[in-house]
């Protein structure tokens, strides 16, 4: 008689119920390994970018050193990757560089380093806008040589003589203002590009005019000047900033001049001999002659001799050691009617 297995009735609710929990078990353990598993992953990714100085952005730099007053172009400027975190807010990109294409440098940038915004100089509508507040641009003439043969350049600072008629006469010639800072030659608001032998290379264009940058009561004393007398620039030194106080005219340079020659008199004579004719030195008839003695000969003695040969016995003076031509002037003083 064979055995009987009793069937076993499983409940289907149930059954399903084991099942979901089953899945939801499962899938939280997958869950938890995936995040695990990307966790590690970004960390990985954020190890490599800190060892390799993080996101790296193109950014507008020189390609080799640039001067003052430099205007940009694309011949000067190549892109160069630079860590985004080590480069400033201001920096220029690469791909912006076409805005500023054009700006001249306001000061020096050296190669490699990246293009600041702060580098160049602003672009405005007009000239005026480039003036800083509370000074004036003034225009003034000039000619070859008050422009120092068109080599005074923007940017540049030159000292300011005014030669005006002086009240005895002549003219006389004084600082007037030093240290103005020159905007535009003409029409030129930079300074000439620079080269590898040096900067501001002179590219022979002339000129008739600068512009000053002036204070309004600098602008009122050099337009009243200009009535006064004429105006002479002279180029200086950026770094030069001693102020000279002088004051010349023709009578200094006369006395300068006269001076000079008499002290190469002196130095190329080594005796004077003066004779005095007609009696007192400050009489109405007194005559005088300054004669030049050679330094080896000395000054010879003016007293009469006692055995002077009767055409000498003529002479009261001694001419022993005088050149002929010394004699012969004498001689002609001597013979003048008193």
């Amino acid at each position: 008689m064979a055995l009987k297995i009793p069937r076993l009735r499983v409940n289907k609710t149930w059954l399903m119920l084991l099942i979901a929990i089953g899945l939801a078990l499962l899938a939280t353990v997958l869950t938890t390994q995936y995040l695990k598993s990307r966790e590690a992953s970004i960390s990985e990714e954020v190890a490599a970018r800190a060892k390799q100085g993080g996101p790296k952005v193109a950014v507008a730099v020189p390609t080799r050193d640039l001067a003052v007053g430099t205007p940009l172009d694309e011949s000067l400027i190549a892109a160069r990757e630079v860590a985004a975190d080590l480069i400033y807010p201001d920096a220029i990109l690469a791909d912006d560089f076409n805005k500023y294409k054009g700006q001249s440098l306001i000061r020096p940038v050296l190669h490699g380093r990246p293009l600041l915004k702060g580098d160049l100089r602003p672009m405005y509508a007009d000239f005026a806008g480039t003036l800083t507040p509370g000074t004036r641009a003034m225009t003034i003439d000039v000619d070859e040589l008050n422009s120092v043969a068109h080599m005074v350049q923007p940017g540049n600072l030159i000292d300011l003589m005014l030669v005006m008629k002086r009240d005895e006469g002549g003219d006389t010639v004084v600082p007037f203002m030093d240290k103005m800072k020159v905007l535009a030659t003409g029409q030129k608001i930079i300074q000439d590009g620079s080269d590898e032998r040096g900067p501001a290379v002179k590219k022979g264009l002339s000129y008739n005019n600068l512009t000053l940058e002036v204070t309004p009561s600098q602008a009122a004393r050099l337009a009243l000047a200009q009535d006064l007398g004429k105006m002479r620039f002279v180029l200086r030194n950026e770094k030069d900033t001693v102020s000279e106080d002088f004051s010349v005219n023709a009578q200094n340079i006369f006395d300068e001049v006269t001076a000079r020659q008499n002290n190469n008199k002196r130095s190329k004579v080594g005796g004077m001999v003066e004779f005095i004719i007609g009696g007192q030195r400050s009489g109405p008839s007194a005559k005088s002659v300054d004669v030049a003695m050679p330094a080896s000969t000395g000054v010879p003695p003016l007293m009469p001799k006692s055995n002077a040969s009767p055409a000498a016995a003529a002479s009261p003076y001694d001419t022993n050691g005088m050149t002929p031509e010394m004699k012969s002037e004498l001689k002609t003083l001597l013979d003048k009617p008193q």
